[in-house]
């Protein structure tokens, strides 16, 4: 994904946030999607699948 494509998202997700609640929910979604991509991945490495 290229940067652009990431601050457009990141934009669009802004809209929603409204309250300090909101952008701490939002920053929860955000690392545990980030976390758990990132395991799956070293999972999928180290087993050798695709």
């Amino acid at each position: 994904m290229n940067e652009q494509k990431l601050k457009d998202l990141a934009a669009e997700f802004a809209k929603g946030i409204k309250t300090e609640d909101d952008l701490n929910q939002f920053t929860r979604l955000l690392t545990k999607l980030t976390v758990e991509t990132a395991l799956n991945a070293e999972l999928t490495e180290h087993l050798g699948h695709e």
